[in-house]
């Protein structure tokens, strides 16, 4: 949490007409009374090295005894349990117990218990500064693994719950696309791999299927995990970080099943076209025929001969096929790029790359001061009592600034374009050049020798 001195000195003046700090806002959330206070009046707030009616005079006047009032002030940590596994004053004590052991010995630390959720939870709002040396809190990476170490132990010896790690964790954004059914890469090839594994017994025949769906399958000896990447480029993904149900071991067994009762020749016999969940033939013959003349009966001229030659190539058409390669959506996605800059040419009727900057500029010009207005929105919102239609101003101020810079990054895309083509000109123009001469010399050459 950030703060600044003027907004420390006009809360310490006034509290009741002035914004809450960084440092004092925390505070004050965390040791709220409605949240804190149980029926009894006993109010579960305590401080470790500082007084908790007090915490927020007794912090910063270490810090201004050190001189660092500005920058980071303070740190804000979070301890929740299972909803029903404690008791108010068992999940204090806790609390102030992991806060001795983390922090107590070189920083001030306000424990405050709130119940108003449907689980009880510790807020720990920890001083930036040491009241020891003046040294500030050293943020690391490590920290969040010895805090939760620290909870963890204490948890067990009180014979409650800990949370079990469950490996990496995905990115957010991704996470939240998955969660809403996007179509996201990595469900891509989860549907791949499922339409690969329901028609093929074969590991062969298995990696031929994903690369008629654009992927190429990978798995070796030598290499721990295998692998799934699209053709037209990217990364390679490991299966197993798909599902279980992905890990090649899963696979294997669902291969060797379809092996077993269907034999080896599973996917050939439908050459990669057949649909899920038909029933299997197991003799070429009734493949070829199976349901062609109720297809050609009322096809027109030019449908059955098409199926006619399908059929003479042995290759069994599919009415449900799809393209979805890889190749072919990244080729669309240049050509509404490409298109989208050239109704920005039009609309702003661009003639030089002169004028392009220009409107870079202009964009860069209004984009700064909208910054500067939703920064005062920011602010704003930031107050007990913010005016009304702040929120909502702040949001439209979000979305001109979003077009905005969507405008600047197609401008800038024209220009790379227009530059790249100038250079492949200049390029073509010096071999069109040497061409000439090596002709002109060649010919030369031969009149000399035919004289």
């Amino acid at each position: 949490m950030r703060d600044n001195l003027r907004r420390v000195v006009d809360y310490a003046a006034n509290p009741e007409k002035t914004e809450y700090g960084a440092l004092s806002q925390a505070l004050h959330y965390a040791g709220n009374d409605a949240k804190t206070t149980l029926p009894e009046s006993a109010k579960l707030v305590s401080g470790i090295h500082c007084r908790p009616e007090t915490a927020w005079v007794d912090m910063r006047a270490v810090q201004r005894k050190f001189g660092k009032t500005e920058g980071v002030v303070a740190m804000h940590a979070y301890q929740s349990f299972q909803p029903g596994e404690v008791t108010p004053e068992q999940c204090h004590a806790i609390g102030v117990e992991l806060a001795r052991q983390v922090w107590g010995g070189r920083f001030q630390v306000l424990v405050a218990t709130h119940m108003n959720t449907h689980c009880l939870h510790n807020h720990f709002v920890i001083n930036a500064v040491s009241y020891v040396d003046g040294k500030k809190y050293e943020q690391r990476r490590s920290q969040y693994r010895e805090l939760r170490r620290a909870s963890d132990a204490l948890c067990r010896a009180q014979g409650l719950s800990v949370v079990q790690p469950q490996g990496k964790s995905a990115p957010r954004p991704l996470y939240e696309a998955e969660r809403r059914g996007e179509p996201t890469r990595y469900n891509r090839m989860r549907e791949a791999l499922r339409s690969a594994l329901q028609q093929t017994s074969t590991e062969e025949d298995f990696a031929l299927a994903l690369r008629r769906m654009g992927y190429l399958w990978r798995r070796e000896e030598g290499r721990k995990y295998a692998t799934l990447r699209s053709v037209d480029g990217g990364r390679p993904v490991r299966v197993h970080r798909l599902g279980p149900e992905f890990d090649w071991p899963a696979l294997a067994r669902v291969l060797d099943a379809h092996y077993y009762q269907f034999g080896p020749h599973y996917y050939s016999l439908f050459g990669g076209y057949d649909r899920p969940g038909r029933p299997v033939c197991r003799s070429w013959a009734k493949v070829r025929y199976k349901g062609l003349l109720d297809e050609l009966f009322g096809k027109p001229h030019l449908g059955r001969q098409y199926l006619y030659f399908r059929y003479k190539v042995q290759a069994k058409p599919n009415p449900r096929a799809s393209i979805n390669w890889p190749e072919i959506e990244a080729i669309w996605r240049n050509v509404e790029r490409t298109l989208e800059e050239m109704r920005l040419c039009f609309d702003r009727d661009f003639h030089t790359t002169d004028e392009v900057e220009a409107r870079r500029r202009e964009l860069a010009a209004q984009i700064d001061a909208l910054c500067k207005e939703r920064a005062d929105c920011a602010r704003l919102l930031r107050h007990k009592a913010p005016p009304p239609g702040t929120a909502e101003r702040r949001a439209g101020l979000t979305r001109q600034i979003k077009a905005l810079r969507h405008e600047d990054e197609v401008c800038d895309r024209i220009l790379r374009r227009v530059r790249a083509t100038t250079a492949c000109r200049k390029v073509l123009a010096e071999q069109a050049r040497q061409r000439a001469e090596e002709k002109a010399h060649h010919r030369k050459r031969r009149r000399d020798l035919e004289r």
